[in-house]
């Protein structure tokens, strides 16, 4: 309702004197006057020094500050999209990254919980269970801080490793970052060498790997499973098997013993990678996003799910600077309830043109992302995710067990049971690229990657490599960019043979 102001007053009233003061010190109380734009907090008044305890992450809101953009940018983006509209101050801020990227925080709280109800009504859900939230707004990257798991188990290991002969290598080591659950250095052969800098790490005490669960330096691996060490042995083994290109681990400990970890935990681990300049990432882990959107009625939407922050933040810290990042291209998940799967075709809970499973299916938009998945002969394994559009190589397995998995000799020792899953495919393929890294070195120099070197990579490797593990199956091609099959050849299956 406008309100009309008398323009004569009685002299010398007070009534009217006051009133007039009023008017002066006040306008925007009494008339139709255009406010200041309000000066907003700065972010720091929210920011706790200390990640908090674990709790739900879909309730918890990632975000990351554009390259270029500034504190005060940020501030009034918090204050103008996050305080004005949820009508709240309630946000606690907290990052962990420090000076690997100071520029990347996670935000919770009540009004955080208002803007990611409002992102979802704006812009229709990605799942119909929990709705994460993920864009670009005026100066940031936003995005829900997603549970992330690596897609299979092993049984448990026993504490002892196989004794292999030791190796001279003919070429440089090629740094390679392990993101898994640690490192237990007594169970990985003698091919194993931890990563080696002069250079001091963005985090204090990093130099050699870091434990971004309990922010520290000890990165022991305390998975009962043994995770994270059985894949850093399926690359270590592969690197002693060829002599070429020896390899030094990186251990990035981003999963908690019981497997658990989340985005914004292995975000801060890709800068913190490429700080110590490494050359392959090993990400044998994932998350699940259905293919389409939804409205609130759980209605299908033209717009596809896409992982904004995801993409942006690899493109700059790993495409960027050429760093390859081997990604794990999951196992079917029956717990996926999407209304677009026909139940009369079992296969497309797996096939990753239907669902997505990231960072693998970031392979056809960033060509430094390679996706892996395991086969069998012309099969691909019936519980792992396929897709000729998204997944550049399958790793063939060693044999099929009595229940029908797909697996591989134990790369600890072989004599301990078989694993199976992608998240054991990839390292495989990690510790080939690895051992060959000075064949495609060069194309790597001086230019960023792009599809067509990543082609030239997968070519080289079939033609100069020896012995060849690099084939292509016709039957296969349905199922992989062009049926390509990497044979597992890895020293640790050798002295399986061996033995036999």
């Amino acid at each position: 309702m406008e309100v009309s102001v008398r323009k004569v007053c009685v002299p010398l009233s007070f009534i009217c004197f006051a009133s007039f003061l009023f008017l002066i010190v006040f306008p925007g109380c009494m008339c139709n006057h255009n406010k200041q734009t309000d000066r907003p907090p700065d972010w720091h008044v929210y920011y706790k020094p200390s990640k908090p305890e674990k709790k739900d992450p879909y309730k918890q809101l990632m975000v990351w500050l554009k390259p270029g953009s500034t504190d005060v940018q940020f501030s009034q983006w918090i204050y103008d999209s996050i305080i004005k509209k949820g009508k709240s101050e309630e946000i606690n801020i907290s990052f962990v990254c420090g000076s690997c990227d100071s520029t990347l925080f996670l935000l919770e709280g009540k009004a955080i919980e208002v803007f990611m109800q409002g992102e979802v009504a704006q812009g229709g859900s990605s799942s119909k269970k929990k709705i994460p939230v993920t864009g670009e707004s005026g100066p940031v990257y936003f995005g829900t801080n997603l549970p992330v798991f690596f897609p299979d188990k092993t049984l448990a290991t026993e504490r002892r490793r196989a004794e292999l002969p030791k190796v001279t290598y003919s070429d440089a080591p090629v740094k390679v970052a392990v993101f898994d659950t640690g490192l237990d250095s007594a169970l990985v052969s003698s091919y194993f060498s931890l990563y080696q800098s002069a250079d001091s790490a963005c985090i204090p005490g990093g130099n050699a790997g870091w434990n971004f669960i309990e922010n520290k330096n000890d990165f022991s691996d305390d998975n009962p499973q043994r995770h994270g060490t059985t894949v850093t042995s399926f690359i270590t083994n592969e690197a002693g098997f060829y002599k070429n290109n020896s390899v030094e681990i990186l251990p990035v400990k981003v999963f908690a013993g019981d497997g658990t970890g989340d985005l914004f935990t292995i975000l801060c681990g890709f800068a913190y990678a490429q700080n110590r300049k490494v050359n392959i990432i090993n990400a044998s882990f994932g998350f699940y996003e259905p293919l389409h959107k939804y409205d609130s009625n759980g209605n299908a939407l033209e717009a596809f799910t896409s992982p904004v922050m995801l993409k942006a933040f690899i493109e700059h810290y790993l495409t960027q600077n050429n760093i390859l990042l081997l990604a794990a291209a999951g196992n079917k998940d029956d717990a996926i309830e999407d209304q677009e799967y026909d139940p009369a075709d079992s296969l497309q809970k797996r096939n990753l043109d239907s669902v997505h499973f990231y960072p693998a299916s970031l392979s056809p938009v960033l060509p430094n992302v390679v996706a892996v998945t395991t086969v069998y002969k012309d099969l691909v394994s019936p519980t792992q995710n396929f897709s000729a559009n998204v997944v550049d190589a399958g790793v063939a397995a060693d044999y099929i067990d009595a229940a029908g998995n797909f697996v591989f000799v134990n790369p600890v020792n072989s004599s301990l049971p078989p694993v199976s899953g992608s998240s054991f495919a990839t390292p495989v393929l990690t510790g080939k690229m690895a051992a060959w890294y000075h064949l495609y070195h060069p194309l790597l120099q001086g230019t960023p990657i792009t599809k067509e070197i990543r082609d030239s990579i997968f070519s080289l490797l079939k033609t100069n490599a020896s012995p060849a593990f690099l084939t292509n199956i016709g039957a296969l091609r349905s199922r992989i960019k062009e049926g390509k099959v990497i044979d597992h050849t890895g020293a640790g299956k050798q002295q399986a043979y061996r033995g036999k």
